[in-house]
């Protein structure tokens, strides 16, 4: 029955997210988890126990930890077996049989052969978040596409139900010879027993630190549709909330060629949804897609939306909702892992400089995000329908309470990763300390951030949706743009509920998104763009409940493939650029973003010029003033929309 209950759930959150306006109560772990120790089937997270927990024979989370105390180096018949260790990449995979019904696990890694003897002095793996269940081979997070069991080599057999498994990274301090073992623990108490060639390691495993490679564990249609697991560093994950497993999709295109370089199109999906498999790049797309997944209801656990959650709480035994410590970015870790993965490796013949990240709902949500973080990776990005401030949307607050603690905790925030660097001065070891709540507003973080670099942003909301509500979520986001300076386009659609917005607010001629789309995304992140705002051909910043108000989505400019002009001049003292409307002639404000050379100090006072490219006639100039984020603002430049407008700017 429970079963049934969590597919029905599921089904009615796809069709909330698919278009169709549900009415639902979001899920929490508190839903999943019941009671204080956890041990009841009846509180089992169905997306656990596996490689993130302790599963006992009756099918519930075991949260016994042994301690020193409950050590026994007595056997009790139930030794771990087989065991095996293979390095590779970074990680090693170690795979032993399991000993049967209500036996637990402790992983030991020591420089020299364990035995029951020196057994207290290796390194317990496991101590943290205390023993590995049974089932440690099945996982969780799988979709039917993949194989419901890990496979721990490219294109090799699943593992068996009565296989356990632990991977286990190398640290810079770790490289060289190791030596494992695996202990049993029955009832809480631990049994010391080493017998060498069975559950101990007699031969060294070399180790080395390198960034571990995600194992493909399909391939279809010629390699063109493949699904990749990448398991994360256990020993700096919380594998409490999820699991320190995931699977992903890679799509390449039917005429893929390896000689030539594609752009990567990463899709995030929705609430209730997994990552999509396709054989091949949808829509005849020229790019390669990525499909990661963030794992919610359908697998027992909770949406991280994109972001992360708690990185000391214990999901499992503490209880569903975080009290203190630190929120960490690790779904943005592991995703962002995966597209460095797809970049770096052979096999993909990617420009990176074409990266860029869409979705809708959650999965717009998550784009919008990874924009303001991350425009190191991503270009550009396009949301339809996301959140933009986590506190004031009515539908999911237990799930957001779930994942990062109630408001008045407002706990603070860790963002790690290789491209952390932009926003690492927010962690709460930085200069600018955030607490996770503040963190996950958009809006008071665009503007609060205005002087960083982000993506270029494209977002819609439908002026009826009312499960990422208009009212607190897509009606303020215009002004919020303007006053950040960001580059945007935007669209604000009347009478459409939570239905997917089919790139409404894209710019074709520069970006070239769209399902029908033969070039596919075309805007360089190394390529500077203007901030347009309150360009006369747009609509209201303070929009009414009905009509359409469309931003910047008639002004386009000229780059070297949108070419009807000279491109981007962006040099340290001069910047130029072309625009040109699509509609009717309209003046607008310009802020050059994400420049590379040009960056005047702040309080320089510099001149501008806008010329008629036809003719080369002065249709205005003046003087403007950098302010105090080091932005630089043109006000009311003429955009003609017959021939096109060339704006110069000169600083000392």
């Amino acid at each position: 029955m429970k079963h049934i209950i969590f597919a029905t759930f599921a089904a009615a959150l796809l069709a909330g997210c698919s278009g169709n306006d549900v009415d639902f109560e979001p899920v929490t772990f508190s839903d999943f988890v019941t009671g204080s120790t956890g041990n009841s089937d009846s509180g089992v997270p169905l997306g656990q126990g596996d490689t993130d927990g302790q599963v006992d024979s009756g099918g519930g989370i075991n949260t016994d930890v042994a301690s020193d105390d409950d050590r026994d180096t007595n056997t009790m018949g139930f030794v771990a077996g087989d065991l095996t260790a293979v390095h590779r990449n970074g990680q090693t995979f170690l795979v032993w049989s399991e000993s049967g019904a209500g036996v637990d696990y402790h992983v030991y890694r020591h420089t020299s052969p364990i035995n029951s003897g020196n057994i207290n002095a290796a390194q317990r793996l496991t101590d943290r978040w205390g023993p590995l269940g049974q089932n440690t081979s099945v996982n969780r997070n799988a979709t039917d596409d993949a194989p419901a069991n890990f496979v721990i080599s490219d294109g090799g057999q699943p593992l068996a139900d009565d296989q356990g498994l632990f991977v286990h990274t190398t640290s810079g301090s770790q490289q060289g010879g190791a030596y494992y073992a695996v202990t049993s623990v029955v009832g809480g108490r631990e049994d010391l027993t080493v017998i060498a060639g069975n559950n101990a390691t007699t031969e060294p495993v070399n180790e080395f630190s390198s960034t571990p490679r995600p194992v493909q564990i399909v391939s279809e249609n010629g390699g063109r549709g493949r699904i990749y697991t990448q398991f994360m560093d256990y020993s700096q994950w919380n594998p409490t909330h999820s699991g320190y497993a995931y699977n992903f999709a890679v799509a390449l295109p039917a005429d893929y060629d390896p000689q030539r370089r594609y752009a990567l199109r990463m899709t995030l999906h929705a609430f209730g949804e997994s990552h999509k498999f396709v054989e091949q790049t949808e829509f005849d797309w020229p790019v390669i897609q990525l499909f990661p997944s963030d794992p919610g209801t359908r697998f027992g656990t909770v949406h991280s939306w994109w972001y992360g959650y708690a990185r000391d709480h214990n999901y499992r035994t503490q209880g569903s909702i975080p009290r203190s410590g630190a929120i960490e970015n690790f779904t943005e870790q592991r995703v962002l892992a995966s597209i460095d993965f797809l970049i770096n490796d052979s096999q993909f013949s990617i420009d990176s400089d074409l990266t860029h990240v869409y979705g809708h709902s959650m999965g717009g949500s998550g784009s919008l995000t990874y924009g303001m973080r991350y425009p190191s990776v991503f270009a550009g990005i396009y949301a339809s329908e996301p959140m933009t401030n986590y506190a004031t949307s009515p539908e999911f607050q237990d799930n957001f309470v779930s994942l990062w603690g109630t408001r008045d905790t407002n706990l603070p925030i860790v963002n790690n990763g290789r491209n952390n660097s932009a926003i690492s001065d927010y962690d709460s070891n930085g200069s600018q300390p955030t607490r996770v709540w503040d963190w996950m507003n958009h809006q008071q973080q665009l503007i609060n951030r205005r002087g960083d670099r982000f993506s270029y942003l494209m977002v819609d909301h439908g002026k009826d949706d009312r499960v990422i509500d208009w009212q607190t979520q897509g009606r303020p986001m215009a002004g919020v743009f303007t006053q950040a300076r960001a580059g945007f386009s935007a669209a604000a659609v009347g009478g459409v509920g939570h239905n997917w917005l089919g790139f409404r607010s894209l710019v074709r001629n520069v970006f070239g998104f769209g399902f029908d789309d033969p070039q596919g995304w075309r805007y360089p992140k190394t390529l500077s763009f203007p901030g347009i705002h309150n360009s006369t051909g747009s609509g209201s910043l303070q929009p009414l409940n009905n009509g359409d108000d469309l931003h910047n989505t008639t002004i386009e400019w000229a780059t070297p493939i949108n070419n009807f002009h000279q491109s981007i001049v962006d040099s340290e003292n001069a910047y130029e650029i072309t625009f040109r409307s699509t509609a009717l002639n309209q003046t607008a404000d310009i802020t050059p973003r994400n420049t590379n050379a040009f960056r005047p100090a702040v309080g320089a006072t510099c001149s501008w010029s806008a010329r008629d490219i036809s003719n080369n006639r002065s249709v205005g100039s003046g003087n403007s003033t950098v302010d105090s984020d080091r932005l630089l603002t043109i006000r009311s430049v003429l955009i003609l929309a017959a021939s096109g407008t060339r704006l110069q700017i000169s600083c000392p």
